[in-house]
């Protein structure tokens, strides 16, 4: 009889998951090493046109990641494929529309119409796998939203213009919801460093594509980017830095952890990497500490802490029912 009670103990009378615990701590470590690193990117854009320091980023993080797996490429099959390269696109595409949609718009509305990826993820999850979010969930979304709203500095008083920098911005976001929701729904039981392989390589191909494209359209008689690229060793040492640590490791990490993490919790997590950034300006003293950046930053936290509550919530009463 006393084995039979412990066999059927609930989930709420074990000891807290290690490996989920880890994994919460493995994206809070990326949302820090991500919210570090615009400032290296600021100075880095100084001497590189932001289409040919994406791809040169992106080429290193590949050829990185190609010495890394060289042991298990047999591994490497048609799902990874399957999954990895229409997730690779979307972000990839993500990223050259909000590099276009930024010469268009605001800074203050692009970085808030970047983040919609925290509403469309569990919209996407439940479309893909039938995830329906909790109520929680959806709170935090909408209150995650909010906060990026808040911590943007945008306001309504005047209306927000909607032209072609903010639906390009919106676009995406809307496919980083894409890439995060698709690796959440699809990718738990792949290999996290080959599934990263195959998307960094799309990125290659897209990111030079993107640059091309960037420094060939005219707009007014003026290309959209012109390329510049630098050569001196210091510059090469930051961009390689940020591709094998910020990229590379981050990506794996990320890929890693959402095995045990939702893919909901993630996209609310990742706005917080903007809080920061700001942190780290007010602290460097280039920006002064502002009130939307104690609120913006404080609802985005409290969204990110309910949104984990209810993942680790149904979870157990999943693991409950399946008990049971």
């Amino acid at each position: 009889m006393k084995n039979a009670n412990k066999n059927t103990a609930g989930p709420f009378q074990r000891p807290f998951n290690k490996t989920v615990f880890f994994s919460y701590t493995a994206i809070v470590l990326v949302v820090f090493v991500w919210g570090l690193s615009p400032h290296i990117t600021s100075y880095i854009l100084q001497y590189y046109s932001s289409g040919l320091y994406s791809a040169t980023g992106a080429l290193l993080s590949g050829i990185a990641l190609l010495f890394l797996c060289f042991p298990i490429l047999g591994k490497l099959d048609k799902r990874h494929l399957k999954i990895a390269v229409p997730t690779g696109f979307f972000n990839a595409l993500a990223n050259l529309l909000q590099k276009i949609g930024l010469q268009y718009t605001t800074p203050t509305q692009y970085a808030f119409l970047e983040n919609l990826s925290c509403v469309v993820v569990p919209i996407l999850l439940y479309l893909f796998v039938r995830k329906k979010p909790g109520v929680m969930t959806v709170s935090a979304s909408a209150l995650c939203l909010f906060g990026c709203f808040v911590l943007s500095g945008m306001h309504f008083s005047g209306g927000m213009a909607m032209g072609k920098g903010e639906l390009l911005c919106a676009l995406a976001g809307f496919f980083y919801g894409v890439n995060i929701a698709a690796t959440g729904a699809f990718a738990k039981d792949m290999h996290a460093s080959l599934y990263v392989l195959v998307q960094t390589w799309v990125t290659i191909l897209v990111s030079f594509g993107g640059a091309i494209i960037l420094s060939s359209v005219k707009i007014n008689g003026a290309v959209l980017e012109p390329l510049r690229f630098s050569w001196n060793p210091f510059h090469l040492l930051l961009v390689a830095v940020l591709a094998l640590f910020v990229s590379t490791l981050c990506w794996i990490i990320r890929t890693n952890a959402m095995k045990h993490v939702s893919a909901s919790v993630v996209a609310i997590m990742m706005p917080f990497s903007s809080v920061i950034t700001g942190i780290l300006s007010v602290l460097m003293g280039k920006d002064a500490l502002t009130s939307t950046l104690l609120i913006g930053g404080g609802l985005i936290f409290l969204a990110a802490i309910l949104s984990g509550l209810d993942d680790i919530l149904i979870d157990r009463r999943q693991k409950k029912s399946s008990i049971q």
